[in-house]
């Protein structure tokens, strides 16, 4: 009984560890549609050898804060663990889309306009053409949230098959158990298993930017819904993880 015992309190414990990080927030998925700070502007001087001149702050503004958004997302990326190997691909894109900006944002700097409307149409890419919050926020967060998730499912298995062996013939604790691992299941069934990434997410992941971002934000929405659900299975498994705590107590 006291091997008993102790090989139900290690269990215990590995648990209550392994359900810890089941809490997750899943933020920054509901993608803004992201306004441009660039004002109407009254019609330049025609005297003005380059027209255009005093939108040029405000989208050097827009691409400054741009940047700085992918270098937040990237950091936050590259702290997380990869289960799924989306992380990698993701920085580059990101990468990728910030080098672009900058670029773009020293073309609008150095260019002199013939009219404040090539002007306007340039500025517009930085939207247009990265989105870098209509679609490159949102898509990473879906990724993060995939990551968090799929490792709390991976802690709460462990958990499960340490249990496995000490719930012996107490009826509640192999109900509560069998409860647990029903629900690790439906867990699985929006998550996968890493390394290989389920549809929604997969097809989240590969997502690019476009001028029509209605099929994007309809999977953007999708991974949303199936990331809600992982976790609401993950939260109830950890509930019947406890429960087996409490009946091997009793």
């Amino acid at each position: 009984m006291i091997g008993t015992t102790n090989s139900t309190n290690k269990t215990m414990k590995f648990v209550a560890l392994a359900t810890a990080g089941v809490a997750l927030v899943l933020v920054g998925l509901v993608a803004p549609v992201g306004a441009s700070t660039l004002t109407p502007h009254t019609k330049p001087n025609s005297a003005e050898p380059c027209k255009g001149m005093a939108m040029k702050p405000a989208a050097h503004a827009d691409a400054v804060r741009r940047e700085a958004t992918l270098a937040n997302l990237v950091a936050k990326l590259q702290a997380h663990k990869d289960p799924y190997g989306l992380n990698g691909p993701q920085i580059t894109a990101l990468q990728t889309a910030s080098a672009g900006i900058a670029a773009l944002d020293a073309q609008i700097a150095s260019t002199c306009y013939p009219t404040a409307a090539a002007l306007k149409a340039d500025a517009q890419k930085l939207f247009v053409d990265y989105r870098v919050y209509w679609l490159r926020g949102p898509q990473t967060a879906a990724i993060r949230a995939a990551d968090s998730l799929a490792e709390a499912r991976v802690r709460l298995g462990r958990a499960a098959a340490k249990a496995a062996p000490l719930v012996g013939s107490n009826p509640a604790a192999q109900a509560d158990l069998a409860a647990m691992n029903t629900a690790l299941s439906n867990a699985d069934a929006k998550l996968g298993t890493p390394p290989t990434a389920p549809g929604s997410i997969a097809t989240a992941a590969g997502l690019q930017p476009a001028a029509d971002m209605t099929n994007n934000t309809a999977a953007l929405q999708a991974v949303h819904g199936d990331l809600l659900a992982a976790k609401a299975a993950l939260v109830e498994a950890r509930a019947a993880g406890a429960k087996v705590i409490n009946d091997l107590q009793g």
